[in-house]
């Protein structure tokens, strides 16, 4: 059946055939539109045209359609469309409206066009219905409202408070999180000056970043002091972020993030850095940076008082480390009394205390020995008992003695050793003869020089217990000395001698070398998987080829990279591009990263954000009192808890009581190291544990 041929007759005018052909040929075949044209019939619409897109859209052919009613070609559908077309009809207004129809191909969405026209000469009634096919459209604006959710859903449901602000610093429009953060509801935030929430500083600060943000792009600041409707005090950290449409900036994002609990744990960390656990007092970094500070600022006469309890090593094991840490804070509450207002008063180690003296003499110094040892003269009462304990003082004198800290630290534990070995308790100055006054000393380096020579090193180790299931899947290895003449020396005495020498390279590289042999002997076995970590020297860290040390003797006994664990103390941190290069160069290896001891030396936020570091250990000093001591308690659950947050396991030492243990189970530490599991053993003893032998 051919396709009708389209007539006009509008005010008179009738087309000629050939204009007729032309349109014809244009709405049938090229135009993508599907066009239907309807004739009323006794109240029922006929099709009386379609386009080969009408054709394609309903699929069906010409015969099919032409001369048929609604309902005869679409079915139900066709009902619904013919009170459309009545309602177009009677109101002889033009109409548009969408649909959404389920294909084989998926949801398609069209949009019809209905309009009514008459034929005056045959007083004849059409609807003409021109339906497009919008699915590209409809599916675009859909993903548009979806990202707009999504959008949306980022700004609202966002746990730090995002505030949009006009290029004036006005509020339009808060998130959930900004009322919470400035307790004040959303009413009264919109059409509120951000600086109203910031005052002082703060205030400029806000002013600045919108500038920034809206000239140069995003732009932040952190640590910025604001206050609540309610009045608290809050720290928060601050971005600004442009609005950008139509490639203009429209305003500015202010995203706020309550930084209140951050900035408190920095200054807990940045407090261990500096103080003593267990007395609150000043600690050695602190002392190292006071000295420094003098060197710099005067030439003065200041002094270094160095205090040595006596005997306190005997007393502390008789009454137990409990009671002797007592006595220790007793001391320093004594000592304290004794404090001006120029003088800081320090605790270097155990039962070591230091007094910086500013801006004084001679014959000062004398008076103020003998006031400290005068103070000894009264007992001290622990568990309801009375101990009368006594103090050696050795002094030395800045800058005829140093003026650096570790030498006028060394001269005045020199002066105190020369009183110490006189037998009498009293105080004395450093001089020059005291550089001789170390015998044993020098003849204990002659013989550490040939200790690996002589089979005297070997290593311990001390089991680190998962304190969820009691299984060990790590160790440490300790180095121990058993020499001829000394017997057996603790490390707290040869160490030290070793880094002063350079003794401590080839000693170093000797444990991490038995370290591997002894992984290589326990994979034999089929012990596997336990790691092993070896304490580092910051000396040895410091040294150029170290990675090579150690990848050397992996490569040796084929070990695997990550059971080998090296463990830096925090004090190897403090030239920060060395420790990182290394650290960079071990973790390239494969090995594991500890830092042992935090939280006594140089702790930093910073290290920690910057340093590969796997594990942190947490210092015995801190683990010993946190059932008694509510600030060691504290002071153990932030590293705990920062450590999580970080991604770090955590290894508790100097765990030896039950309750110790059920207090870091509580608080999620991974693993617990101490007499409580093990004390350190022997590698066949070693062995058997992880065997399960006898």
């Amino acid at each position: 059946m051919d396709t009708p041929r389209l007539r006009s007759i509008e005010d008179g005018h009738v087309f000629s055939n050939e204009i007729l052909d032309v349109l014809t040929v244009i709405i049938t075949k090229h135009i993508t539109d599907a066009v239907f044209i309807m004739e009323e019939v006794a109240d029922e619409f006929t099709y009386r045209y379609t386009n080969q897109a009408a054709l394609h859209l309903i699929r069906k052919s010409t015969e099919e359609v032409l001369g048929k009613t609604l309902p005869e070609v679409m079915g139900k559908d066709g009902f619904r469309l013919v009170d459309r077309y009545r309602n177009t009809k009677a109101d002889y207004e033009h109409l548009r409206y969408r649909d959404s129809v389920n294909t084989d191909h998926g949801i398609k969405h069209f949009e019809t066009n209905l309009t009514p026209i008459s034929d005056q000469l045959t007083n004849s009634h059409y609807v003409v219905a021109v339906v497009r096919d919008v699915t590209d459209q409809e599916n675009e604006k859909i993903k548009l409202e979806h990202l707009q959710q999504q959008y949306q859903s980022i700004i609202h449901h966002n746990l730090d408070a995002v505030l949009t602000l006009s290029d004036q610093g006005i509020i339009r429009s808060v998130n959930q999180a900004a009322t919470k953060t400035f307790s004040v509801s959303e009413e009264k935030m919109i059409g509120q000056k951000i600086t109203d929430l910031f005052s002082g500083g703060s205030s400029f600060n806000m002013t600045v970043g919108i500038e920034k943000a809206l000239k140069e792009g995003p732009h932040e600041f952190h640590f910025v002091p604001a206050t609540t409707a309610e009045g608290a005090a809050i720290v928060v950290h601050t971005k600004f972020v442009p609005i950008i449409a139509n490639g203009r900036s429209q305003g500015v994002y202010l995203i706020v993030r309550d930084a209140t609990s951050e900035k408190e744990t920095k200054e807990k960390i940045n407090f261990l850095y500096l103080h003593d656990s267990l007395t609150g007092l000043y600690n050695r970094q602190a002392l190292n940076d006071h000295i420094d500070e003098l060197s710099e600022l005067t030439k003065d006469t200041h002094a270094v008082l160095c205090l040595d309890l006596d005997n306190f090593k005997k007393l502390n094991k008789t009454l137990g480390f409990n009671a002797g840490d007592e006595l220790l804070k007793k001391v320093a509450g004594r000592l304290r009394s004794l404090v001006q207002e120029d003088d800081t008063l320090y605790r270097l180690n155990a039962d070591e205390f230091v007094f910086l003296l500013k801006h004084t003499s001679h014959s000062a110094l004398k008076g103020f020995a003998e006031e400290i040892l005068t103070i000894f003269q009264q007992p001290f009462e622990i568990n309801h008992q009375e101990y009368f304990v006594s103090a050696s003082i050795g002094i030395s004198v800045f800058p005829a003695d140093g003026i650096h800290s570790d030498v006028l630290i060394n001269h005045a534990a020199q002066a105190l050793h020369t009183v110490k070995k006189a037998g009498i308790t009293g105080y004395g100055f450093y001089h020059n003869q005291m550089n001789q006054a170390f015998p044993d000393k020098m003849i204990m380096e002659t013989h550490l020089r040939r200790a690996i020579e002589l089979d005297e090193l070997s290593l311990h180790y001390q089991p680190q217990v998962d304190l969820n299931n009691g299984t060990i899947t790590s160790i440490e290895a300790l180095l121990r000395w058993n020499n001829r003449k000394f017997g057996s020396v603790p490390p707290s005495e040869f160490i030290s001698i070793a880094e002063e020498n350079g003794l401590i390279h080839p000693i170093g590289a000797w444990v991490i070398d038995q370290a591997c042999l002894q992984l290589q002997r326990w994979a034999l076995q089929g012990i596997g998987n336990i790691r092993v970590a070896v304490n580092i020297s910051p000396k040895q860290f410091s040294q150029p080829d170290f990675d090579r040390v150690v990848s050397s003797a992996l490569e040796k006994y084929g070990v695997d990279a990550s059971l080998l664990e090296i463990e830096i103390t925090e004090s190897a941190m403090s030239n920060m591009n060395t420790t990182l290069n290394m650290l960079k160069k071990l973790k390239k290896i494969g090995v594991k990263i500890s830092v042992d001891d935090f939280g006594t030396g140089y702790s930093s936020l910073n290290y920690l954000r910057l340093f590969p570091i796997d594990i942190l250990k947490i210092d015995q000093s801190f683990v010993r009192e946190i059932q008694s001591e509510c600030k060691d308690a504290a002071i153990t659950k932030t590293i705990i808890h920062l450590a999580h947050s970080l991604g770090l396991e955590v290894v508790a030492e100097g765990v030896e009581e039950l309750a110790q243990v059920s207090f870091l189970r509580k608080e999620h530490c991974q693993k617990g190291q101490g007499y409580f599991f093990s004390k350190p053993l022997p590698s066949r003893e070693m062995e058997k544990k992880l065997l399960n032998i006898g």
